[in-house]
């Protein structure tokens, strides 16, 4: 008699399985369920292994084609029919986008998905071994380097969650098979057909046919596999180097030891410099540019680099990495009354002032008191009575010039009498 042989196990699952059991760790579960067959799989698969239906689905509805209403009533049913109460978010992506129709619809999604996320939780999608195939082709025709060739890694930081792809090994045909197996049904995305997008050029006209010749799809994810490889390495080489050249807070560079470095080695300094901190990598050929003009710059020149809300800055030989919060100009509020008896104060962009602060700043009487922020020739009070300049003391300090208008003056009845430094 012949040896029975164990049946061999379907792919969907025992990638779904086998990533909830590296990252054990996960709080919670969100998954982004589009409606489509891939997404659709996802849920119905992980909903077998989900025994007590913790996970929230949740459908983004962006309403850039005319079955986007029955996309979101898709996935309603759907997910209903699996025990889950799916949430519908929206979104409205703005005409003629600076970044692109495509790229502003995916970075408003992911936007939608992580809202209200805390930080143990993970959104599952379903991208597969397919879609990593056209993420490396894509970057590979942009002209990226390691970091763009490893296309999507499985598990990476999404503010404040984490974002995961538990399906990236494996093949489009696995889900297909998946969702035959179990007569599931979907609602096709009519924009997939558009191949005006490059992504659906490729994967319509340029896959398949790389495919009648070559296995495509695995080789080319295996190919980032192996550049996410390389960047893991380099990474590894680089941040003990680049904690060596901090500068006086964890955003900065001392300048003379950085520009010290080899020319071929600053680039990948200052992009992993900027990786580590979370934001976007800026292009390649404005990252140069700015290095050139860091470089040749005299003492009187002060070069700058702004993209996707950061930016970075140099003053008095420190190279700063700048945030959203540090680059948005909108305008602060004018005075802000301390509420009478309170401990602390929010200001509009989020920070908060606590009554600690204030006794540390030498002010233990709250009353008639209001926050302020410089305009320009104010004067403080020293604790030996005589008036200093207040730009005279930012300047001793080192406070660079972009960070001065956003510190918290305190005031009693116009007078200024304390200044939170440290905010």
């Amino acid at each position: 008699m012949a040896p029975s042989r164990k049946p061999v196990p379907e792919p969907v699952p025992s990638a779904l399985r086998a990533f909830l059991g590296r990252h054990s760790g996960i709080d919670r579960l969100r998954v982004a369920l589009s409606g489509g067959r891939d997404s659709t799989v996802l849920l119905h698969a992980l909903s077998e292994q989900d025994r007590d239906r913790r996970a929230l689905p949740l459908h983004v509805h962006h309403g850039l084609h005319p079955l986007a209403d029955r996309q979101a009533e898709h996935c309603l049913h759907f997910a209903a029919t699996l025990g889950y109460a799916c949430e519908v978010r929206e979104v409205r992506v703005p005409e003629s986008p600076k970044e692109g129709v495509e790229a502003a619809a995916r970075r408003l999604r992911y936007q939608a998905l992580a809202a209200g996320a805390s930080p143990g939780d993970c959104i599952l999608t379903a991208h597969h071994a397919a879609d990593q195939a056209e993420t490396f082709l894509l970057a590979a025709l942009k002209g990226s380097g390691p970091s763009g060739l490893a296309a999507m890694p499985e598990l990476r930081r999404l503010g404040a969650c984490w974002l995961g792809r538990p399906l990236l090994g494996v093949a489009g045909s696995a889900l297909a098979a998946y969702a035959a197996a179990r007569d599931l049904s979907w609602v096709e995305d009519p924009t997939n057909e558009d191949r005006r997008f490059d992504r659906n050029f490729l994967r319509r006209e340029v896959l398949p046919r790389l495919a009648t010749r070559f296995p495509a799809e695995r080789r080319l994810a295996l190919a980032a596999e192996l550049q996410g490889e390389v960047v893991d390495v380099l990474d590894g080489l680089l941040d003990p180097l680049l904690e060596r050249l901090q500068g006086p807070d964890p955003q900065s560079l001392d300048l003379r030891q950085f520009s010290a470095q080899p020319p071929a080695r600053r680039p990948w300094l200052l992009r992993r410099f900027i990786a580590r901190a979370g934001a976007a990598i800026p292009r390649r050929v404005p990252l140069l540019e700015f290095l050139r003009q860091l470089e040749e710059a005299g003492a009187d020149r002060c070069p700058a680099l702004d993209w996707d809300g950061y930016a970075l800055r140099s003053h008095r030989g420190v190279l700063y990495l700048l945030g959203p919060s540090e680059t948005d100009r909108a305008e602060l509020p004018q005075g802000l009354a301390w509420p009478a008896g309170a401990r602390e104060l929010r200001l509009p962009d989020g920070r908060v002032l606590t009554l600690e602060e204030l006794r540390d700043a030498g002010v233990t009487d709250t009353a008639d008191l209001s926050v302020v922020f410089r305009h320009g020739g104010e004067w403080l009070r020293q604790p030996d009575g005589t008036r200093r300049s207040l730009k005279n003391l930012m300047q001793e300090r080192g406070i660079p010039p972009w960070r001065r208008s956003r510190i918290p003056l305190i005031q009693r009845r116009g007078e200024l009498v304390a200044v939170l430094w440290s905010r």
